[in-house]
């Protein structure tokens, strides 16, 4: 009976290999055929327990002076930066230096609202204002602002809240910037070296880095993916183009969109993740709980499909199971990342290109696996 037992596990084992690997050859053949008719700019990594089945480079690093991507680019990776910051967030409330439902004033004394609290803040339903309507359009753009000036600004006009704390969930940007802000009065450390001391150099992620700026010009990393636009059959540089002069004038923001790392540190923080290498797990698995409101589940949107927990979407599909993700949009990048957990599978999707198929080419991947 056993060893009948252990010849089916075996077949079972041995069959789901063979068809990943399938299916890993179909997505080599639609990518490669991609990008012959229209080409892109990308670095693709897929992971199966935890081992790379697959990893490829396409595209340039920069378009512009025609130097070719490597595995071994770095990315601006945008909102994937999230999870970094709720991870520091979720560090310290270990460690009982703060707590989830303690309010941001506690931390933050200036902070003008007085019953949002830190827990808010990381599930985006804190009902903040608006930034990019109410707030930023009357930010002195002749000067580059961040978290302080943001800060300055709820301060001085205090804007009414879109919804009671805790009710709805709104999509927050500056809810992780004052996150990040949290980290640095309770460590006592700029929001770089704390997650560099934290979580970067335990987990041996050495080409990621949390950055205290986001304008890419004022970033010094030798193996940074320039961002690029593709128009009239030319690739170049984004943040050059007169649409994202914000690049220049939003440039301090931090702790919402400002790390730069690459798709084997991703894999490297994925694999930290399943091993529950630095949180139990009873602690780490409050970042991929969906929020309630009154005893009922807070979801993104009407569907109930989708929900947000501490950095990190949360969706379960009839095909894939549970996934947990997050992307990354920027001027000249969009990135993914997938952890497709009852698959035990995460697809990792760098791009430093806005091209006309690049999120069909993201999507159509990972429907495949």
């Amino acid at each position: 009976m056993r060893s009948l037992l252990f010849t089916l596990v075996l077949l079972f084992v041995l069959s789901s290999n063979f068809a990943s690997s399938q299916n890993i050859d179909s997505i080599e053949y639609i990518l490669d055929s991609a990008y012959s008719k229209s080409p892109f700019h990308v670095n693709i990594l897929i992971t199966k327990n935890s081992k790379i089945i697959f990893e490829k480079s396409y595209g340039c690093a920069d378009a512009v002076l025609k130097k070719p991507l490597t595995k071994d680019n770095s990315f601006q990776v945008a909102s994937i930066s999230k999870q970094f910051t709720a991870y520091g967030i979720m560090l310290l409330h270990q460690k009982g230096s703060l707590h989830y439902d303690s309010t941001v004033r506690k931390y933050i004394p200036s902070f003008p609202y007085n019953n949002i609290t830190v827990r808010h803040l990381l599930n985006h339903t804190s009902g903040l204002p608006e930034f990019w309507d109410e707030i930023r359009p009357n930010l002195d753009t002749f000067k580059s602002n961040g978290n302080v000036e943001m800060l300055e600004y709820l301060i001085q006009h205090k804007l009414p809240l879109q919804s009671p704390p805790g009710s709805k969930y709104m999509y927050c940007d500056i809810g992780y910037d004052l996150l990040a802000n949290i980290i640095e009065n309770i460590s006592g450390m700029n929001y770089q070296k704390f997650m560099d001391k934290n979580i970067f150099k335990p987990l041996k992620m050495k080409s990621t880095f949390a950055y205290m700026v986001t304008d890419i010009r004022r970033i010094y990393n030798k193996n940074l993916a320039q961002g690029h636009k593709h128009e009239n059959n030319t690739f170049t540089y984004a943040h050059l183009h007169p649409k994202n002069n914000f690049v220049f004038y939003l440039g301090d923001f931090y702790g919402d969109g400002s790390v730069v790392t690459t798709a084997r540190d991703l894999a490297k923080w994925d694999k930290a993740l399943k091993q529950c290498a630095q949180l139990p797990s009873t602690s780490q698995n409050e970042a991929f709980i969906i929020p309630s409101y009154n005893g009922q589940l807070v979801y993104t949107g009407s569907k109930g499909e989708l929900g947000y927990g501490f950095g990190w979407f949360i969706r379960s599909d009839p095909a894939q199971g549970k996934i947990i993700y997050h992307t990354g949009f920027h001027p000249g990048n969009v990135h993914g990342i997938y952890r497709l957990i009852d698959k035990d599978m995460t697809f990792i999707f760098l791009s430093n290109a806005e091209t006309s198929n690049i999120r069909t080419l993201r999507n159509r991947i990972l429907r495949m696996l």
